[in-house]
């Protein structure tokens, strides 16, 4: 488990956000918080890369064609910071405080479906394909008419490349659990 810290500015940043950014979000921080970096790199519609400059040593994640997570790791700590930026303008922001990432909005199991097919620039069809489950039934558990269950979970996960759990359990908080 990776532990993700945003920057105090991240609130207002997302202030203004899209509800479909923040959506996005929200899944790139349960991919992050299970599977790090390189579960990030998978999911192609992120396009995950290293940024050079004066944000050597940070890279970035796209959320939208404005929006991207600017983030680096320390040590087994993602401290990340999103930003609002056109591909020109990746100004370096003073990065002082952070606390613990925070949910903004709740993704259902059905809608993390979704975000990680359109992510991975897949069609119904062509995931009904890799997974063998029924473009009907895919079509159904995005507008959460079908459950999604464990079962089509892992065989999903494995088609969209991600861990099952950012699936079935979206924004769980593995930490809260153990501590109860």
């Amino acid at each position: 488990m990776w532990r993700i810290e945003e920057h105090r500015r991240v609130d207002r940043q997302l202030a203004g956000a899209p509800i479909e950014i923040l959506k996005r979000y929200e899944k790139w921080k349960d991919i992050a918080a299970i599977s790090g970096p390189p579960g990030l790199r998978l999911i192609k519609g992120f396009h995950d890369e290293a940024l050079a400059g004066q944000w050597k040593g940070h890279r970035s994640s796209r959320l939208g064609i404005l929006w991207r997570v600017i983030y680096r790791v320390d040590g087994e700590v993602l401290v990340i910071e999103v930003v609002a930026v056109t591909p020109q303008d990746y100004r370096r922001l003073k990065m002082k405080m952070y606390r613990p990432a925070r949910r903004r909005v709740d993704v259902s199991p059905g809608e993390s479906v979704r975000i990680l097919r359109e992510l991975q620039e897949l069609t119904q069809s062509q995931l009904a394909e890799r997974s063998g489950i029924a473009q009907a039934t895919i079509s159904a558990i995005e507008n959460g008419r079908v459950r999604l269950g464990v079962e089509r979970a892992k065989v999903l996960a494995r088609a969209l490349r991600c861990h099952p759990s950012v699936l079935v359990f979206p924004g769980w908080d593995i930490e809260l659990e153990n501590a109860a």
